[in-house]
C-alpha cells in the first residue's frame, strides 16, 4: 500500500512516485511538501526552524490530518498550566 502524503503549506493531499523521484522532471520528492515552488520554500524554512526530521514531520501531517489513525485532541477539562480558576462571581465585576 502506498503511502499519501499531507503538504505542510497548502494542506493538499498528493501521491508521488514510489521511488520519490520524478522521472521527467529529475526532481527528488519530499514528504512535507507537494510540487509547487512556494510551498517547497516555505516548509523548507520551517522545518529547518524546528529541526525535526522531515519523516517525522510529514508522519506528524498525517495524523492531524486524519489519514494514520484519529487525530489527537485535547482532553475535554484540562486547564492550561498558569490559567487563573473562574471566577465564582461569573466574571462581573465593580466596574460593571
Amino acid at each position: 500500500m502506498r503511502t499519501v502524503y499531507v503538504c505542510l503549506n497548502c494542506a493538499c493531499f498528493y501521491l508521488p512516485p514510489e521511488s520519490m523521484t520524478y522521472p521527467r522532471l529529475d526532481y527528488q520528492a519530499s514528504p512535507v511538501h507537494c510540487s509547487l515552488p512556494e510551498c517547497r520554500s516555505a516548509v523548507e524554512g520551517a522545518v529547518a526552524r524546528v529541526g525535526v526530521p522531515e519523516d517525522v514531520m510529514a508522519r506528524w501531517a498525517r495524523r492531524a490530518a486524519g489519514i494514520d489513525g484519529e487525530p489527537r485532541r485535547p482532553r475535554p477539562g484540562r486547564r492550561a498550566r498558569g490559567r487563573r480558576p473562574a471566577s465564582a462571581a461569573g466574571g462581573r465585576s465593580k466596574l460593571l
